[in-house]
């Protein structure tokens, strides 16, 4: 991001905004095929992932890209820690298997885990490198790294041991369950430490986690808000955003608890009972559907970013708190003259 993006969002987080930023999650989902090159060259060449993300910036430079210069491997890192096997492909994103699969091996399998130090352990020592080598050419650029990224407890335990499997271990066996995510928990904090280490320019963290949004209200309290919310006290010095675009909403009314500063939501979700839902102080980042973006006309993406901007200026009372953005990251497949109709749309 260049100084007038950050200060920009600095502003909107004080809801004082003069206009309505566009922001985008932008990854490896997105970014490689919109460029035209595959995902392992993305990842394995350095000169592709710095050409495709000077790409995406003078492409669309009224845009804010978050985290922006993101050094990622699909959903590998933190998995990748504690041992998880992987698959890349030219075509897709990377996969993970699991540790296990059987409820009846998870306490001695997660008895065993070792928490991943970052700077050693699976993929996360090369991201950190490739991440250092870049920082030269953005600061050349006029761009720096506002915000450091990482996947939450519950996402990184969901690839360790399947979503379907975590979700019923934490009501069978909580003891075991607690054990995993607490280690997921530290191993989620101690990535965000790593790259701040190496980022002395970031102002924030995000943090993405779907699978935390599964539970009722009322689970999401007891269940999964204690450990979300150790990994926001664990960067009182940082802005704080969170990333949930499962279809619930459960985990809304305890955002501002949680200490979280800008919310990316589901667009499966109205903007209004969001603002409501959230309190006045969190910043709403959404919620334009992704797939509009790939199968719709620039005029049904206008009409549907104009749309929402409208019925957030209705409840809110102004257009202050709000970041126009998809309600998730960017698909793969997003096309530019739809990108470049949201962006219309706000301006």
């Amino acid at each position: 991001m260049n100084a007038d993006q950050i200060k920009l969002l600095e502003e909107t987080l004080e809801h004082r905004n003069p206009r309505i930023p566009v922001a985008f999650i932008a990854d490896s989902p997105w970014i490689p095929g919109y460029c035209g090159h595959n995902f392992i060259d993305y990842y394995a060449d350095s000169r592709v992932f710095l050409e495709d993300n000077q790409k995406i910036i003078h492409d669309f430079p009224k845009a804010v890209f978050i985290p922006g210069w993101w050094v990622e491997y699909g959903m590998t890192a933190e998995p990748s820690g504690f041992g998880c096997p992987m698959c890349f492909y030219d075509d897709n994103l990377p996969h993970l298997h699991p540790l296990t699969e059987n409820p009846g091996q998870a306490r001695e399998i997660f008895d065993r885990l070792r928490i991943p130090d970052p700077h050693t352990d699976g993929m996360m020592p090369l991201l950190l490198n490739q991440q250092r080598r870049c920082l030269p050419l953005m600061q050349s650029l006029g761009e720096e790294v506002y915000m450091v990224c990482a996947r939450g407890p519950f996402t990184v335990a969901s690839h360790l041991f399947t979503v379907t499997q975590l979700l019923t271990l934490m009501m069978m066996d909580p003891d075991t369950a607690g054990l995993l995510l607490e280690k997921c928990t530290q191993a989620v904090i101690a990535w965000l430490s790593a790259q701040l280490e190496n980022v002395k320019t970031a102002r924030a963290i995000m943090v993405l986690d779907d699978v935390c949004g599964y539970f009722s209200p009322e689970d999401f309290q007891t269940l999964c808000q204690p450990y979300m919310q150790r990994v926001f006290d664990a960067f009182p010095a940082y802005r704080h955003y969170f990333h949930n675009d499962y279809t619930s909403d459960s985990c809304y009314t305890q955002l501002e608890t949680m200490g979280v500063e800008v919310f990316n939501f589901t667009h499966m979700v109205d903007i209004g009972a969001t603002r409501r839902l959230a309190g006045q102080k969190v910043v709403l980042m959404g919620n334009v559907p992704p797939m509009l973006l790939v199968n719709g006309t620039p005029r049904e993406v206008y009409d549907k970013a104009k749309a929402i901007i409208d019925r957030y200026i209705a409840e809110n009372g102004s257009h202050h708190g709000l970041i126009l953005s998809c309600g998730g990251g960017l698909p793969m497949g997003a096309r530019r003259e739809n990108i470049d109709a949201l962006i219309s749309a706000a301006e």
